[in-house]
């Protein structure tokens, strides 16, 4: 049975504390991000984030996003994170920008995809909540908690699966509506420069031109 932590009446340390437990127990979570609820759960636990593939009904080879509580983690788990990588994040970070990046060849991790696509996308988000459990659980695998298809889930009862089915659920009431995150890639996976606007979202190709120029839309 899930426990569902109310974050108007909790302690937000002993409710961190509490949802590691779970993520450790490699189980599935439910908590805030910036627009929406996301299941989240160990990154390096296969198990659990293939839960999160059958929680939202993804089709064989879906990869699972992965957020980190800093910039100084990317490093750990992007080999292409070079200083263009790292002027956007610098600006835009903590925020709406999600970077697609090659994941270091040594990585015991499988997203969905049996590291098929060479490539995975990162971002690290902006409330409080989940930004705080990131700095203390590492790398977490994390996708919307709706059924592929759907809209974001704004509030808690709107989260699909069943109290059974995940660990702890952290509400934070209703969500605000805003932007999908801007997505950027490189037109090479793990090359350098050629930095792409894949998805216009919060932040927009001006904006980011306006760091590094050479930014471009994608073809």
């Amino acid at each position: 049975m899930s426990e569902i932590i109310d974050l108007n009446n909790a302690v937000l340390a002993a409710a961190i504390d509490r949802t590691l437990v779970s993520i450790l127990q490699g189980e599935v979570v439910v908590v805030a991000a910036e627009h929406a609820y996301m299941y989240l759960c160990d990154a390096f636990n296969p198990t659990a984030v293939e839960r999160i593939h059958t929680l939202r009904g993804d089709k064989p080879g879906t990869s699972a996003q992965v957020l980190v509580g800093n910039v100084s983690a990317v490093s750990g788990v992007a080999g292409d994170f070079d200083s263009e990588w790292q002027l956007l994040a610098e600006k835009f970070w903590p925020g709406l920008l999600t970077m697609q990046l090659a994941p270091h060849s040594g990585l015991n991790w499988n997203l969905g995809d049996d590291r098929t696509l060479g490539e995975f996308a990162l971002r690290i988000p902006n409330r409080e909540f989940i930004a705080e459990l990131l700095k203390r659980s590492g790398p977490l695998a994390a996708a919307s908690a709706s059924v592929l298809g759907s809209g974001p889930s704004r509030e808690l009862n709107s989260v699909p699966a069943l109290l059974s089915q995940v660990g702890v659920c952290v509400d934070e009431g209703t969500l605000p509506e805003g932007a999908v995150s801007t997505v950027l890639r490189r037109a090479i996976i793990g090359g350098e420069g050629g930095i792409e606007l894949v998805r216009a979202g919060a932040i927009s190709l001006e904006q980011l031109q306006a760091v590094l120029p050479s930014v471009v839309l994608a073809q």
